[in-house]
């Protein structure tokens, strides 16, 4: 995951998340500390070389004007969360 962050500012990664950022519980860490998912939510093939092939989700995430791109594995349980959260996925 890469932060976009001001030269200005010291580079912070959100608080005890660390890999964590590629599964459910790390977006809702996230969310919990004020990022906010922008819509839609992209389903996209993984490129990492071990998953390559299965479908991973590319969810931007903004707070504070900046920006951060997290991929995550496809579940049964971030599906259920886009639906209750009624997040658009294209």
């Amino acid at each position: 995951m890469m932060l976009s962050i001001p030269a200005s500012e010291p580079a912070q990664r959100p608080a005890s998340i660390g890999d964590r950022l590629r599964d459910l519980a790390g977006l809702a860490l996230m969310l919990e500390q004020g990022w906010q998912i922008e819509a839609p939510v992209l389903a996209r093939l993984s490129w990492a070389q071990r998953r390559s092939g299965e479908l991973a989700y590319h969810i931007i995430l903004s707070r504070s004007g900046r920006r951060s791109l997290v991929v995550i594995a496809d579940s049964p349980e971030l599906h259920r969360f886009f639906a209750e959260q009624n997040i658009p996925v294209i």
